[in-house]
């Protein structure tokens, strides 16, 4: 009789447990940089606002789950995602090696998933009005000494891959004002931020011009923790499906226009 009960006992036991680990977690975190990425993450008026946070914004609504936000140096951001210390990191584009440290949205082939990224952003070189550095879209040409980048971020790969040596600080601003400095002769920063650095800096504005042609234009995609999509794979597919819904919705594309009106207004 007893061994009869203990059977059944354990029949229950593996029969729920699984459901238990399927139901969504009660809250996520998500890590983000904790430099100004305008216009997707930025400090504006003493508040913290941005593009991709109105996006994270309405997910948290569409999949009815509660979000913490924790700004984090990047490259302690992936260390905190690859721990399973938080849920999701963004916004991050495409590295093979990023492949070890969390997931990124696939198609049903395994193939990385592009139209479910939080946006597009490119990176633009930075140099000074006189300078003799050109790029052609597939190679630099009197490049005569280092060009700077931020600390982690995936175009330093494309620098090396082109034969430039790197200059690596942490934050924009600090590669902007290398060149000006003279510690390299140009900058590779994402474009919309060091657009929106050089029209706000007095000290930058006019020193630096972008190179016409983009070093480089790519996808950015919510990583998320190998512990979330392993125990919640539904929903974690819920997440992404979501993204790719919200940024093509008209609330989204509202609150982008209310964003940018917003922005306009406080430049005048």
């Amino acid at each position: 009789m007893r061994h009869r009960y203990f059977t059944c006992l354990v029949f229950l036991i593996l029969a729920f447990t699984p459901h238990v680990l399927a139901s969504p977690p009660s809250g996520l975190k998500f890590c983000y940089e904790d430099e100004n990425a305008f216009p997707w993450v930025f400090t504006h008026q003493g508040k913290i606002d941005g593009l991709d946070l109105r996006l994270i914004q309405f997910l948290e609504t569409k999949i009815q789950t509660s979000i913490q936000l924790i700004p984090l140096p990047w490259k302690r951001c992936m260390a905190f995602l690859k721990t399973n210390q938080v849920d999701g990191a963004f916004s991050a584009s495409f590295k093979q090696e990023r492949l070890s440290v969390g997931v990124y949205p696939t198609t049903k082939e395994g193939k990385l998933n592009g139209i479910q990224q939080i946006h597009t952003s490119s990176y633009s070189l930075y140099i000074t009005p006189n300078s003799d550095l050109r790029w052609d879209g597939v190679k630099f040409t009197n490049l005569k000494g280092k060009l700077s980048a931020q600390l982690g971020f995936s175009i330093t790969d494309k620098l090396h891959a082109l034969g430039a040596s790197v200059y690596e600080v942490k934050g924009p601003e600090r590669a902007l004002m290398s060149v000006l400095s003279k510690i390299t002769v140009g900058a590779a920063i994402q474009t919309d931020r060091a657009d929106f650095i050089l029209s706000r800096s007095t000290t930058l504005q006019g020193q630096l011009v972008k190179y016409p042609i983009a070093l480089v234009e790519k996808p950015y995609y919510l990583m998320l923790s190998f512990k979330l999509t392993k125990n919640h794979p539904e929903f974690s597919q819920l997440i992404w499906n979501s993204i790719e819904s919200i940024r093509n919705s008209e609330a989204m594309q509202a609150s982008s226009r209310e964003f940018w009106a917003l922005i306009s207004d406080n430049k005048r």
